[in-house]
């Protein structure tokens, strides 16, 4: 089945299969003995996943005042956002009740008009953070310790400058890596350690921009090795001449020049089509232990799923249309439905059971349009009813839901509490400000914050060795080399640069970010023949680019 996207600047055609139909009967909740379908959904995919990436701000923080206490704190609200904001560590305490701002259903209304009074009523975390320690600075991180402008880390400590690095410690700009440790500028890693520049490799010690190398020693601009040391270039080499390397590239100028030298090498040798590991029966890229995914991107443990990008490798089932979701399983249309099980239209809501259409609810089951509870059931527009009447009440309130065309969709953009250019969409998606404006969606002009500091130091006069660096850097800014723009590091940061024996950065941290999110492929599938045998293969790396992509036969017959 064939269907137009209903957003007016998109209007492309896109495929319904008997699988989605079959997925969306699957999920389709039950109430009072009568199954409630989901429809197919409206929009294409890509406008699917837009519209639930704009209500995520991760790389935004601000300084605001907390709306319970009147205390400063860190948010990713800006000072100017209406909403009610408290420091999160208060909002997980007895001292206030979310079902105080508990409606009555007004059946003569479309639902999600009155859901989104609630939303914007209901007080919300100043960050969504949860059992951490001086993590004020890390957004959506999880039983964390000492982590700073990190995203999504889960079980981490001493982060800086990371994004979705998890059971990881001491490592800086590294992002969706697992499991790595005095690490710096790492992506898509596992298992690695004392490792600088690296991307896909797994399960090694002490590389140097090094790229799909595999329980590897000792290894510097190395590309496609299995079970190597003491290479340079993917050509061995003896230990004094790898340490006498090694030892130079402490300095800034011949570490930049390394890079650039490996760029150029790896050009030179095929790239695998996806760097899916442990895979069965999936389309997608960037997958581990999966198994009947189809176009999943960047996560491990899939299994029956759909249409699911950024999985935190925590195990999906059953699910479609969801991000940021590890443990979720039989959920639809939900940003970030951690450990969650029956939910449709859900945002950030965590250990929850059959919870619809709610927002930032915790350890909840059974939940039709609520916001702010924790370790509540049976609740509407955050009011209290008894089973009966829930399950009398939510039939209704879908019947209206299906009227208004709300019915399987998620929230429109233009109720997220976000304006669109501080939301991770506009990085997957990216517009112009007259473009998110004529849409009716929210634009905000960013102004660095001026630094209070001593001095402010161009990146171009800084030592070369780490070593060089003076302790009161901490107190100076240091102005980006590329956009002029002043950053400013912590302590504790400079100690781990020291131990990595990484120079001092010379890029502001989101320059930093750009350049490592460049390294990414889209998350899209072309077809293009195989370098080698030409046969017809999907890959993220389209037709145009110049890399030597072949398919997995042929690429193992070159690893191995």
């Amino acid at each position: 089945m064939q269907i137009t996207c209903a957003n007016p600047w998109c209007k492309s055609s896109f495929e319904i299969t008997d699988a989605d139909l079959q997925f969306y009967e699957k999920v389709s909740p039950v109430f009072n003995g009568k199954k409630e379908s989901i429809p197919p959904p409206a929009l294409c995919p890509d406008c699917r996943l837009q519209r639930r990436l704009s209500f995520r701000n991760e790389r935004f923080l601000y300084r605001r005042t907390c709306d319970l206490t009147g205390k400063d704190m860190i948010s990713f609200y800006s000072p100017e956002n209406p909403v009610k904001a408290y420091d999160h560590h208060l909002w997980w305490e007895d001292g206030w009740n979310a079902l105080d701002y508990g409606q009555e259903i007004d059946f003569s209304r479309p639902f999600l008009d009155q859901f989104s009074a609630l939303f914007r009523a209901v007080p919300r975390m100043t960050m969504v953070v949860s059992h951490c320690e001086n993590c004020d600075y890390a957004p959506y991180s999880v039983k964390s310790k000492n982590c700073y402008m990190t995203v999504s880390c889960l079980q981490s400590e001493d982060l800086f400058h990371c994004i979705q690095t998890n059971f990881s410690s001491d490592a800086i700009d590294c992002s969706f890596s697992v499991r790595c440790e005095l690490c710096a500028e790492c992506l898509s890693c596992s298992d690695l350690k004392t490792s600088i520049g690296c991307q896909y490799c797994e399960n090694s010690t002490n590389l140097l921009f090094c790229n799909d190398c595999i329980g590897c020693n000792d290894c510097i601009g190395c590309k496609n090795l299995r079970g190597k040391k003491l290479h340079i270039f993917n050509q061995a080499v003896s230990k004094e001449t790898f340490e006498s390397t090694r030892r130079s590239l402490r300095l800034w100028q011949s570490l930049a020049e390394l890079h650039g030298k490996a760029v150029a090498f790896f050009l030179t040798l095929p790239f695998r089509a996806t760097h899916n590991r442990s895979c069965e029966n999936v389309t997608g890229d960037d997958l581990i232990e999966s198994r009947n995914a189809h176009a999943c991107f960047n996560g491990g443990k899939f299994e029956d799923c759909r249409y699911v990008v950024i999985n935190a490798h925590g195990g999906t089932k059953d699910s479609c249309d969801i991000n940021y979701c590890p443990g979720a399983e039989l959920s639809y249309e939900c940003l970030s439905p951690v450990n969650s099980h029956s939910c449709i239209g859900g945002i950030y809501c965590w250990d929850t059971y059959d919870c619809h259409y709610s927002s930032e609810c915790f350890y909840c089951k059974h939940l039709f349009g609520c916001a702010g509870l924790k370790r509540k059931e049976y609740c509407i527009l955050n009011r209290q009813y008894s089973q009966e009447e829930y399950e009398t009440l939510v039939p209704k309130i879908i019947e209206r839901m299906r009227k208004d065309g709300e019915w399987g969709e998620f929230f429109p953009v233009s109720l997220s509490p976000f304006a669109y250019n501080e939301t991770i969409a506009e990085e997957y998606f990216p517009l112009r400000k007259d473009e998110a404006l004529n849409r009716g969606w929210q634009w905000r002009h960013h102004v660095d914050e001026a630094p209070k500091v001593e001095r402010i130091i161009p990146a171009s006069q800084l030592p070369d060795d780490i070593d060089d660096i003076p302790d009161d850097i901490v107190n100076w800014a240091i102005e980006c080399d590329r956009t002029k723009r002043p950053f400013r590091i912590i302590r504790k940061e400079l100690d781990l640069l020291r131990k990595i024996g990484l120079p001092m950065h010379r890029l502001h941290p989101d320059e930093r970010y750009k350049q490592r999110m460049s390294l990414r492929n889209p998350r899209k599938l072309w077809n293009r023949e195989c370098t080698n045998c030409q046969k017809l293969i999907a890959t993220t790396y389209p037709p145009e680019r110049s890399e030597k992509v072949v398919c997995e036969s042929c690429y193992l017959e070159e690893v191995y």
